[in-house]
């Protein structure tokens, strides 16, 4: 009986689903929502792998940080020229990015174009080669099948009916996907990046526990118009939660509303179903659309459930991975090899004996011209075969060591990064040395001409106070407010009072994510009014972005 085990890995938690194919019948064996600290990563794996007996099983995972693009080709040319044509395009576009093209592993699913008949649609899927062995290398020597980008996974575990609906599924893990199902196909992918990655990171603020948090939000029940009256004190976290799933709600009904076909069913599913009646919610909002919770499709009157069924739709994503490695989905989008377009020559050694038996079928006479050129054949297809044979292991060697060299490669760059980041913070906190040095003989030594006032420092986010031009503990109330509200990973390295009382504040970051929850924190806390930003810039691993803003 083949099994799989589906893992689907964010920041800070993995969803596991172990799923067992018996003929036709599918089950879960096991599944579970687990949170893990970053530096863990390998050993909660290798917890895993043992805890579900998956040493020898085959293993599916995701991709993560994905690019979505959407292009169109004629239909009328082949595979090769559509490929090379989608190439192209994805080339400029990296050139407009900036990206490079060469570090992206992509793979492309065609689809008849709704707006013109005679093209196609592609859909390009593209991620970091880098990212995909590092997430392979976790796994040390466990078997790795598949490799995969969830939004088109999920897909797996819809059975629609003849009349193929036309249906969103709305997967909120860390950020939220939404996949449009179109006649029966995927036909387009959108990522909202608001999801339960930010609902945890605001729990987490009061609760210091992811795994707490999340058992906040599985307490948590959402209260529609008709039941205002039922509500109850136990819900101390709905503030927490309902500002991001109303943007969830508001984006998906804009991709309703723009939709040239109707959508008649809204399937919710991921990390988000933990909260009470986020249906219910998304319902009295998109009353022109179904909405329901996404059940996997043979976990209906199945004998085998064993859990509430919520907590089997809690980790859909991970089930829908693990019905990738069974053989549903698909194929071509998997990540885990050369693509749709790679792969060894395999030869049909059924089609080779028939060959050779119709040539020496002891029936038919031959001459001495025919037996000559029978000898000939045999021999030159012996040769063949041979050679075909020899190359294929040849090519084998090469790309085992290819994948050998590709792997020291990422090993030397992954400490030469660790490097120039360890360099940089060091710089940084002596820079932050520098600045805290200054402000402390500031205070005890003040200029005569200088109303600077001096502030509290946040240590672990050292900031740069200019003069300002506002009352004397504006700035100091200002980061005392901050404190409280700034990710651990978005570090303030300037904070400046340019007139009146705009406040400008640079700031820096790993990813836009964050940088965006602090730059929203600041206005939905009212901290600054009339909040701005720039787009960012990146250098290196950092994003910096300028806020800018009213003090209230």
């Amino acid at each position: 009986m083949p099994k799989c085990l589906g893992i689907y890995i964010e920041d800070d938690v993995i969803k596991y689903s172990k799923v067992d194919k018996n003929k036709d019948a599918l089950k879960i064996e096991s599944c579970h929502v687990e949170f893990y600290e970053k530096s863990k990563i390998v050993q909660t794996l290798e917890k895993i792998i043992r805890e579900t007996f998956s040493a020898k099983d085959a293993i599916s995972i995701n991709i993560s940080n994905e690019l979505y693009n959407y292009f169109e080709v004629f239909s009328s040319l082949n595979q090769k020229d559509r490929d090379k044509l989608v190439d192209v395009d994805f080339e400029y576009f990296c050139g407009e990015k900036g990206y490079n093209k060469d570090s992206l592993d992509s793979r492309t699913i065609y689809r008849n174009s709704r707006e013109d008949s005679d093209k196609h649609k592609a859909i390009h899927i593209s991620t970091n080669k880098e990212n995909i062995h590092k997430r392979i290398q976790d796994f040390g020597n466990a078997k790795i099948t598949n490799v995969m980008p969830v939004s088109t996974s999920i897909f797996n575990l819809l059975d629609l009916g003849p009349n193929d609906e036309n249906v969103l599924i709305v997967n909120i893990e860390k950020d939220t996907k939404v996949t449009t199902v179109i006649g029966g196909e995927i036909y387009n992918i959108d990522i909202i990046p608001e999801g339960m990655g930010e609902i945890l990171d605001s729990i987490n603020l009061i609760e210091n526990d992811l795994s707490r948090s999340y058992e906040c939000c599985r307490n948590t029940t959402i209260y529609t118009q008709d039941m205002q009256d039922l509500q109850v004190a136990d819900n101390e976290h709905l503030e927490s939660i309902m500002p991001t799933l109303y943007k969830i709600v508001t984006e998906i009904k804009k991709l309703t509303e723009i939709s040239n076909v109707q959508i008649t069913k809204i399937y919710v599913t991921g990390m988000g179903t933990a909260i009470n009646n986020i249906d219910l919610y998304f319902q009295e909002y998109i009353p022109n659309a179904k909405v329901e919770l996404l059940r996997p499709f043979f976990l209906e009157n199945n004998a085998s459930v064993k859990l509430p069924i919520k907590e089997y739709i809690e980790v859909n994503s991970a089930t829908a991975l693990a019905l990738d490695g069974l053989g549903y989905g698909e194929k071509s989008l998997n990540f885990r090899g050369k693509g749709s377009s790679g792969g060894n020559i395999k030869f049909d050694s059924k089609a080779v004996m028939a060959f050779f038996k119709d040539l020496i079928n002891p029936k038919k006479e031959l001459n001495a011209i025919d037996k000559m050129a029978l000898r000939l054949t045999i021999c030159l297809a012996i040769g063949v075969l041979g050679y075909g044979l020899a190359s294929n292991t040849i090519m084998k060697q090469i790309d085992q060591k290819s994948a050998q060299i590709d792997t020291e490669m990422t090993k030397v760059d992954a400490q030469i990064r660790t490097i120039n980041e360890q360099a940089t913070t060091i710089d940084s906190g002596k820079r932050a040395y520098d600045q805290m040095y200054s402000a402390l003989d500031a205070i005890k030594n003040p200029p005569a001409k200088n109303n600077t006032t001096s502030s509290q420092f946040d240590y672990n986010n050292p900031t740069e106070l200019e003069e300002i031009s506002i009352p004397k503990n504006a700035i100091p109330n200002l980061l005392h407010r901050i404190v409280y509200i700034i990710p651990q990973q978005v570090r303030v390295t300037s904070i400046r009072n340019t007139e009146g009382k705009h406040i400008v504040i640079e700031a820096q970051a790993s990813k836009y994510e964050q940088l965006g929850y602090f730059r929203a924190a600041l206005a939905t806390y009212g901290y600054l009014t009339d909040v701005k930003s720039t787009s960012g810039s990146k250098s290196g691993g950092t994003v910096l972005i300028i806020i800018e803003g009213d003090l209230p």
